[in-house]
Formats: structure tokens, C-alpha cells, sequence
């Protein structure tokens, strides 16, 4: 009986070896087989082994050099040359980095399959060739299964041939992960870099006595003009051409209040060149600068000046921490306002009149409208007028608490009435600006520091945006209707269903928020006129600083996936590794003679000339003799052996 793990073969399945002088009647053809000889110099083969051992190292090291390099440049940016391919042919960047994974994998598999060779040559020098050796060279030498079901029960009762087996399955199963590992690895992706922003802004809180003269010297008044600042005209005062400006901040304030989901943003065409600003929520009372800020006032010298930088980027944003104002409006429905009426002198009609403010000393209200002593409107069916005061600041306090009042006349009598606005405190405020490229507008949110700025501000800056506030509100009366009392109508009715004809709680709240939102953009503009003044003391600025984290196409290591990353190279380092040891083991067990040319023992023509001792049963373990390296062989065959 046949013991275990025995290869059964008998007699008449055996083919005599071709002898020599068959080859010698063949030798018009050509050899077929590949016997040993001195065809191959030792030279050559020194330079072999060497272009081996060069080529397992370089594959070996270039994945995890590339990875180290972009991990520790924390990312490699493209060309933009390279960045434009990848934009505009995804599809075949793709395709293309898959046969570079394929390739790889085609390469560290024939890499492999040559040093299973080579070391097939050492075990045939050594006569240690055994069958089941035989069989595990060309299984890993071809990555492929040559073991039939059959006889899996033999190869499993020895650990060291289970132990070779079971190794031979991880190789091909982790040779298969080489081509999605080699991708992962560089396939090109879109990364965020850092750069640090500083630049300078007018500070409405110095109090230095410098900078409060140069402010009182440039104070802004109620007449307008325009000015010519950095190729652009600005007008030095609010109003006229920046009504549509003034609505619009008050409308997206309201509709941040009311809690509507917004997706709108407000454009800010006054401000700035080519389409002027756009903000998403109120302005603020900020004055951007910065690449996307307004170019007459920039500071901040431009990250993106470099036309292949910006060639480059994806997209970009930016924060910078700027200067505002901040407020507190609280409105009510009033039964008495300080607004008076009277008829114009001279004139025969009452279809305009002259509406101005009364405020009462006694209750330790002041004046707060420079230069304005009344203002003249329409005498309409839909009126709307106003006026401001302010009270002296109380103890513990360091800012006037600022009223506005507004007064209905005709059908705004029942719907708006007698309102006063308490603004307490309203003051410089720090902002987080935001900018991003991809919708392209602003938002601004609270700085770090959550209170307001415990420092008192230019008084003028903020009492000539109550001038200017009044200039908004005459500008907007027509013959029907008023454009601030019509935009808060027509956002209650469309947003809230809210009836107009009356007096609502909702409305009121409206209110505040439309109030506030048209100061904040008059302390905008109130900034810009300041500031385009020509020699502004240092002692007026204050230093505005921030970061751009702008996208680039290229190569990036994510921290959080940086094992991630590594765990797919591990497929490729393995094969790789085993095949340096292998290599390094051919030439431990040579000893570096190269005395014999190397012999092919996968070679399907060389296994035709191969024995075993047993004619009848042939064993894992048993020897295999090579008739043709026999012949060669310095040591003859057994007389016992047969075929």
C-alpha cells in the first residue's frame, strides 16, 4: 500500500528521457531544453543578481518614500499644467492610474517569479531538489494553484510543506491588493494649505489724542459728494445711491431673525469694484478687505498674486478677524412720539410738510442730529418719519443709549404707529469674517471674545450713522408708499402670512431687526468714507490678522487615514520583502561562487529529463535528479536510481 503523501505513477506513464544522442540528431533544431554550460559568463550573471537586488530595493522603498515625502510636506501640490489634466479628464486620470497599479503589480510579481528561479538554481546545486520543492517553485514562480484536490490530504500531514502552502496563499491573496494599494497611494485628490493674512483697519476705539484729532479734522458731514479713492468713486455720504445697499442688509437681517431659512445672500454694490460684496446675513458694520475685500482700502498684501498659485487652487477661504459694530436694538409700540409736523413757509401746498424732533431735556435726552434741523417729506395716505435722541451715559456705563423714533402718518397711522427703538449699547464690536470662493460671499459671526469691546468708540462715528440713517429714511418716501415700511410688510405677509393693517408683536420685532441691519451698513460705509482719507496716524489702526486655507490638486497623507494609507502599501512590501530575503538567501547559500551556470528546475522541457529514485511511487520528499545536470555533475547518479 502506498504510504501517505505519495504521488502514484506507474510504469507505463513513464517516458524514457531524451537521451543525448537524440539531442545530437535534433541539433538542426536548435536545444530545447536548457542545460548547464558557460553561454553565460559569471560577469553577466554577478550583473544579474546585482540588477536583481537593485530592482527589489527600488520597489521595496519607493512606496514609503513617496509616502514619507508627502506625509512630512503634509502634501505635494501639482503643476498646473498636471492640475488641469486632472480637472478636465477624470475619467482617464483614473484609467491611467490603474495601469500604473497594474504595471506595478505586472512588476513586483516578475520580480518574484525571478528569484524563485534563482533559488531553484542554489537547491539544483546543492541535489536537494525535492518534488514537493518542485512544485511550491513553480507555484510561486507562476502565482498560481499546481496542486490537484487529490492531493491536498498529503501536502497537509507535513507543518513545514502546510506552513509553505498556506504561505503561498497569502502571497497570491495579498498580490491581488497591489494594484488598489498603488492607486490609493497616488491617485492625485484635492487638499487644503494654510497661509497667514495681516494687515491694518481704521480702530474707532484708539484713544490716542493724536488719532481723535485726525478723526474730529475728518469727521464726516451731511452733505454729499463724490470722491475719487483707488480708480473708484464713493459718495461721502448715506444715502442716495446706496438705498438699494441699505435695504437689502435690513432685509437679510429680518429674515436671520425670524428664523427663515435664508439661502439668499445680500449684495453690497457700492462698496467695492466689479459687482461690489455679498454678504450672506447682515454686514455688520465691517469693512472686508483681503483678496476678496475692497481693493481701494486692502491691506493685506494678496497670497494669490502668483498667477500658477492661483492657477492651481480649487477654491479658497479666508478669516480675518475685523472691526464692527455691534448693537442692541429693542423696539416698542409707543402712545406719544417726540416727532412734530408743521407746514413749510412759503409754500401753498399740503402735499409736503416738514417733520422734525423735539427731545426732552428733562428726561435727559440730548440732541444726536448734527446739522439737522428737519426734514422735509411728503405729506402722503403712507408717511414715514423720524428722528433721533440720545440720553448721557448712566453710571457703570461707558456709551450713550441712543432712541430712534419712527412716526406714521395716513394708513401707517393704525400699522406703525408711535415706535421707539432703544439702541443700548452700540459700539465697536470684533467680527470673524469669512470668505468662500465656491459661492462667493461673505459671513460674518461673533470673535472669540463674546462681549462687546470694553472700550469707548469715536462718538461721531456712531451719531453720523444716525444721521445717515434719517438720510435713508427722507430718501425712501414716495407718493404711495415708504420703502423700509413696505419691505418689512411684504416679508410679514410673504414669510409669516402676517397681517399688515395693524399693529403685531411679530411686526415690531421685524423692526428691530431691519433697524439694526441698516445701521450696521451704515457704520460699513461710515468706515469706508474714514478711511479713504489720505494720512491716517498709526495710532488709528489696528491690526487685522486671519488665515486663507486655500484647495489644490495634488498629493496628501489625511492624519486620520495615515494608517489607513500605510495598512495599503503593506501588500506590496510583503511580496516585496520576501522577495529581498529570498534573494539574499541565494546568495548566502552560493556563497557568491557563481562555479556553475544556473538551471530552469520550473522549466516544463527540464522536468521532462528529471527522476526519483522510486520507479513505482513517487513522495513529496523524494529527490528529483536532473538527467541533464547529472550529466554535468560533478557527483554521478545512483546505478539504483531509475526513471
Amino acid at each position: 500500500m502506498s504510504p501517505p503523501g505519495a504521488l502514484h505513477r506507474s510504469r507505463s506513464d513513464i517516458r524514457a528521457p531524451l537521451l543525448p544522442e537524440h539531442q545530437d540528431r535534433r541539433s538542426d533544431d536548435g536545444a530545447i531544453a536548457n542545460p548547464p554550460g558557460d553561454d553565460i559568463s559569471r560577469q553577466l550573471r554577478i550583473a544579474i543578481d546585482i540588477g536583481l537586488l537593485f530592482a527589489v530595493l527600488s520597489m521595496l522603498l519607493w512606496p514609503w518614500t513617496f509616502f514619507g515625502i508627502v506625509n512630512a510636506k503634509d502634501g505635494i501640490e501639482m503643476s498646473s499644467f498636471l492640475s488641469d489634466i486632472v480637472r478636465q479628464y477624470p475619467q482617464r486620470v483614473a484609467t491611467v492610474v490603474t495601469y500604473i497599479g497594474t504595471a506595478n503589480q505586472f512588476i513586483v510579481t516578475f520580480l518574484l517569479s525571478q528569484i524563485i528561479l534563482r533559488y531553484g538554481e542554489e537547491l539544483v546545486k546543492l541535489n536537494e531538489m525535492t518534488v514537493f520543492h518542485m512544485s511550491a517553485l513553480s507555484a510561486f514562480r507562476y502565482m498560481t494553484v499546481v496542486w490537484g484536490i487529490a492531493q491536498w490530504k498529503g501536502l497537509t500531514k507535513a507543518k513545514r510543506r502546510l506552513a509553505i502552502v498556506l504561505l503561498f496563499f497569502l502571497a497570491l491573496g495579498v498580490s491581488s491588493f497591489i494594484p488598489s494599494g498603488t492607486a490609493g497611494l497616488i491617485t492625485p485628490g484635492t487638499f487644503n494649505k494654510t497661509a497667514e493674512l495681516r494687515g491694518t483697519e481704521l480702530d474707532f476705539t484708539s484713544d490716542d489724542p493724536g488719532c481723535l484729532e485726525w478723526l474730529e479734522k475728518n469727521r464726516l458731514t451731511n452733505l454729499c459728494d463724490w470722491k475719487e479713492f483707488g480708480h473708484t468713486q464713493y459718495t461721502t455720504c448715506l444715502g442716495e445711491n446706496q438705498m438699494l445697499d441699505v435695504l437689502d442688509s435690513g432685509r437679510a437681517n429680518v429674515l436671520a431673525a425670524i428664523e427663515v431659512n435664508n439661502n439668499g445672500t445680500s449684495s453690497m454694490n457700492q462698496l467695492g469694484e466689479e459687482g461690489g460684496l455679498r454678504f450672506r446675513g447682515s454686514v455688520r458694520g465691517v469693512l472686508p478687505i483681503g483678496p476678496n475685500g475692497i481693493p481701494a482700502v486692502n491691506t493685506i498684501p494678496n497670497p494669490f498674486a502668483n498667477d500658477a498659485i492661483r492657477k492651481r487652487m480649487v477654491s479658497y477661504n479666508y478669516t480675518l478677524n475685523h472691526q464692527g459694530l455691534g448693537s442692541n436694538v429693542s423696539c416698542y409700540y409707543d402712545k406719544t412720539s417726540p416727532i412734530r409736523f408743521r407746514p413749510i413757509e412759503g409754500t401753498n401746498t399740503t402735499r409736503i410738510l416738514s417733520s422734525f424732533g423735539i427731545c426732552d431735556s428733562t428726561a435727559g435726552m440730548q440732541e444726536v442730529l448734527e446739522g439737522v434741523l428737519d426734514y422735509v417729506t411728503l405729506n402722503g395716505n403712507n408717511t414715514l418719519t423720524y428722528w433721533a435722541c440720545k440720553r448721557i451715559p448712566q453710571p457703570g456705563s461707558l456709551d450713550p443709549t441712543y432712541f430712534i423714533h419712527l412716526r406714521g402718518r395716513g394708513n401707517y397711522k393704525e400699522s406703525i404707529g408711535n415706535i421707539t427703538c432703544q439702541i443700548s449699547p452700540m459700539r465697536a464690536q470684533e467680527y470673524s469674517v469669512d470668505y468662500l470662493s465656491v459661492p462667493g460671499y461673505f459671513t460674518t459671526s461673533r470673535g472669540h471674545a463674546a462681549q462687546f469691546v470694553q472700550k469707548p468708540t469715536f462718538s461721531r462715528y456712531i451719531e453720523w450713522g444716525l444721521v445717515g440713517f434719517g438720510n435713508i429714511i427722507w430718501e425712501g418716501q414716495n407718493w404711495s408708499s415708504h420703502l423700509v415700511a413696505e419691505t418689512v410688510f411684504s416679508l410679514a405677509m410673504k414669510k409669516l402670512k402676517i397681517s399688515t393693517r395693524e399693529q403685531n408683536p411679530v411686526s415690531l420685532k421685524m423692526y428691530e431687526a431691519m433697524v439694526q441691519g441698516m445701521l450696521e451698513y451704515g457704520a460699513t460705509y461710515s468706515r469706508l468714507v474714514y478711511t479713504i482719507n489720505p494720512d491716517i496716524p498709526s495710532t488709528c489702526l489696528r491690526d487685522v490678522a486671519g488665515s486663507v486655507s486655500y484647495s489644490v490638486r495634488g498629493w496628501h497623507i489625511n492624519p486620520n487615514d495615515r494608517f489607513t494609507q500605510g495598512g495599503l502599501l503593506l501588500p506590496m512590501t510583503l511580496i516585496n520583502l520576501g522577495s529581498l530575503i529570498l534573494l539574499i538567501r541565494c546568495f548566502f547559500i552560493g556563497r557568491f561562487r557563481y562555479d556553475k551556470h544556473g538551471f530552469d528546475a520550473t522549466d516544463n522541457i527540464s522536468l521532462l529529463t528529471a527522476r526519483v529514485p522510486d520507479e513505482n511511487m513517487v513522495k513529496w520528499g523524494d529527490k528529483v535528479q536532473y538527467l541533464l545536470v547529472a550529466q554535468d555533475s560533478v557527483v554521478p547518479p545512483s546505478p539504483n536510481e531509475k526513471v
